[in-house]
């Protein structure tokens, strides 16, 4: 059943038409940051472990952020075209998510199945926790009503709405998604509540 929500929330990253009006990523002034902070049994006593994570910690958020951004993107576009997807371009080899994205493009490419230019996906970042210097999450809600078509037959029109959790890994200099994790989820209705 989990695989399925995953599989169900993928699903919802399809695409979106090609007018750059139709991705909407937003992330509210008010974001929340959650820093796992370091005891300090674990530091030198010559370091405390608020300036460990405090002076990097803004830095990584907008790493962290513009990473996700690109790796949401780069989904959208292998929807677009699953022949040209380079999903370790924005998820980690080998990582449950490349895995899954890499099969749900395999099948889509077998399938002649693309996302079409009409409806859009727009998603809110709503909170960002860092785990580790190395292993981070970002929650976001997407409202999805792309239509993804065979040619000419419509294969999909459904509006799809999910809060997901998305873990992130450090590599090298950037952030690659690891996995995710629907957390709600509604067919029909935009949980999201994103003004039409």
């Amino acid at each position: 059943m989990r695989r399925q929500l995953v599989i169900g929330a993928l699903l919802c990253l399809s695409a979106c038409r090609t007018s750059a009006t139709s991705i909407t990523g937003e992330v509210p002034g008010t974001l929340q940051i959650a820093v796992a902070t370091t005891t300090a049994e674990s530091l030198s006593n010559e370091v405390s472990p608020d300036s460990v994570v405090g002076s990097s910690v803004i830095a990584t958020e907008e790493e962290l952020i513009t990473a996700f951004n690109f790796a949401m993107h780069q989904r959208i576009n292998c929807g677009r075209d699953p022949y040209h997807c380079d999903v370790q371009s924005f998820a980690d080899v080998g990582s449950p998510l490349f895995v899954e994205i890499s099969e749900l493009m395999e099948i889509r490419r077998n399938a002649n199945i693309v996302a079409s230019k009409s409806g859009s996906l727009r998603y809110r970042i709503e909170a960002v926790e860092f785990r580790t210097t190395d292993i981070a999450t970002v929650t976001t809600c997407i409202t999805d009503d792309t239509v993804l078509v065979d040619g000419e037959i419509i294969f999909d029109d459904s509006l799809f709405s999910v809060q997901t959790k998305w873990t992130m890994v450090r590599s090298g200099q950037t952030w690659l998604w690891e996995s995710a994790q629907a957390l709600h989820w509604d067919v029909e209705e935009d949980i999201c509540q994103f003004v039409a």
